[in-house]
């Protein structure tokens, strides 16, 4: 582009910023139940509202619904019909003991419960709206919980239950605004009664409501709430999807009274750098069971935590510098390319996926001169190219294949027959760093998903739903119930538009 080309689009830029200041407006709507955010909990509340007879107006920040929605896959749940027809026996009381357990008590029991008892209900309530379920494992070590969305046209998994819930909502004459980002509750003393928006044209809206639900879908894009809210830190975790995730209802809720809890992320394995591609064969390697070493070159974990992927993501985060080397060599790209992975990356890529293409993309990475991957001819050739110390890598290697040939891991008791060897032909070493798929915690609320100040009293006319909501777990997301947030999503925006549009009516 020359230089009078860029005068040009800077004119323009400038003269668009103009007419819409200009032309700006102030509009105001009714309506009983608006629901700030149309990803799978907002859309849940949104047509479960509009069944109950009420009027809904949805807020979405950004100009398509979903969220991070889209990218999911499957939702938990116990007792469905999915289960029963492949003769799975997992009881509701089995699986809410394992979560406890897991969870330390230090979430909300009730919560918690409650999730788990609505389950099957809320798959039944989905069917209904046009959904199509599977139940499968998401891995070896989970159980068969995860119900994974079936495709509808051209849309996949979670997507496809976004595109059966907005034509839900656009049929029952749900009105929804893109681009408009609500901005500010409307208050009444302590009582909700609307919401303040701002859209990308420059307009402000002033909506008065019986009822308010914030289903926002979390924080995990704010550096700056990562930073205030959790343990973690902001420039040493990645978002897995950027979409201005930032926390915007919680917010709202707190500044209109709210209590919280629950703060934390859910981590995954991943990584990037020059020539490496999102969801490709290098991304792929990082969710497999493969030797890790840290900064220094030492092992630091059993490697087999890679099977429940927030495990692995909080193995990697707390490592200095917030990263580990996985370490492999050619016989392993080779059983890649030919058998294809063991671990997959939900189904995104899933399990037996062959990396045709694994060696291409790390020679181009290689060639980039990424600091992410480097490889060697030899454990001293490797070492100093990762910048550790050639004799403690070796030693580490050493012990790790050695764990394999006798059977025994005296370091971190792995199964010996599940140690990928490291020692034919080139060897190959990935940083892999923690990323972050969504956030945990948010305002407490009722059963009833009403939001409750720090008196545990019920703020009238505000509800929340998803990932705006705390307490459902401790502080990790449990893998064993694969989908829990995402069907709490649903679950929950269903049961706050049945109480908004209930309050809307009184």
């Amino acid at each position: 582009m020359n230089r009078m080309n860029i005068v040009r689009g800077i004119v323009c830029a400038v003269v668009v910023f103009i007419s819409c200041g200009a032309h700006a407006k102030e509009r105001a709507l009714s309506t009983d139940v608006v629901v700030v955010g149309a990803g799978s909990a907002g859309l849940s509340a949104a047509v479960s509202a509009a069944e109950k007879g009420a009027k809904v107006i949805v807020l979405e920040k950004m100009p398509f619904v979903g969220g991070s929605s889209n990218f999911a896959e499957g939702l938990f749940a116990v007792k469905t019909d999915q289960q029963r027809k492949k003769a799975i026996g997992l009881t509701k009381e089995e699986a809410y003991w394992h979560a406890m357990d897991y969870h330390h008590y230090r979430n909300n029991a009730d919560l918690l419960a409650q999730t788990i008892t609505n389950s099957t209900s809320v798959i039944q309530w989905l069917e209904k709206q046009g959904v199509r379920f599977e139940v499968v494992s998401m891995s070896p070590t989970e159980a068969p919980t995860w119900h994974l969305v079936q495709d509808r046209g051209t849309a996949h998994h979670g997507a496809a239950l976004i595109q059966a819930l907005q034509d839900k909502a656009t049929e029952l004459g749900v009105k929804i605004l893109f681009e408009t980002p609500a901005n500010g509750l409307i208050l009444d003393g302590s009582r909700v009664i609307g919401v303040k928006a701002l859209n990308a044209k420059g307009d402000s809206y002033t909506i008065k409501a019986r009822s308010v639900v914030v289903a926002t879908g979390g924080f995990n894009n704010s550096k700056e709430m990562i930073k205030k809210w959790t343990r973690f830190d902001a420039d040493k975790v990645f978002p897995t999807v950027p979409i201005n995730k930032t926390g915007d209802g919680i917010n709202m809720a707190l500044a209109a009274g709210a209590d919280h809890e629950g703060w934390g992320l859910m981590l995954h394995p991943g990584t990037h750098g020059e020539g490496i591609k999102p969801l490709g064969s290098l991304y792929a390697m990082t969710w497999q069971p493969l030797l890790w070493v840290n900064k220094y070159g030492d092992r630091v974990v059993d490697e087999n935590a890679v099977w429940a992927f927030t495990f692995a993501g909080n193995a990697i985060e707390r490592q200095r510098d917030g990263f580990v080397w996985s370490i492999w060599d050619d016989e392993t790209v080779r059983y890649m390319m030919e058998h294809g992975i063991d671990n997959g990356l939900g189904v995104l890529v899933p399990i037996g996926t062959k990396l045709k293409d694994l060696p291409d993309e790390i020679a181009n990475a290689v060639a980039k001169k990424s600091s992410s991957i480097v490889t060697g001819n030899s454990v001293e050739d490797l070492a100093h190219n990762m910048g550790v110390e050639p004799a403690r890598l070796k030693q580490n290697i050493e012990q790790y294949n050695h764990a394999k040939e006798v059977g025994h891991d005296d370091r971190f008791y792995r199964k010996a027959d599940t140690i990928v060897p490291v020692k034919t032909g080139k060897l190959y070493a990935l940083k892999v760093f923690p990323y972050n798929f969504v956030s945990l915690g948010g305002v407490k609320t009722t059963r009833n998903m009403e939001v409750i100040d720090k008196n545990d009293n019920a703020i009238p006319g505000l509800y929340a739903a998803g990932a705006d909501v705390g307490g459902l777990y401790g502080d990790t997301y449990a893998t064993w119930t694969s989908g829990m947030l995402f069907q709490f999503s649903c679950q929950s925006g269903m049961l706050a538009g049945e109480k908004a549009a209930a309050f809307s009516k009184l």
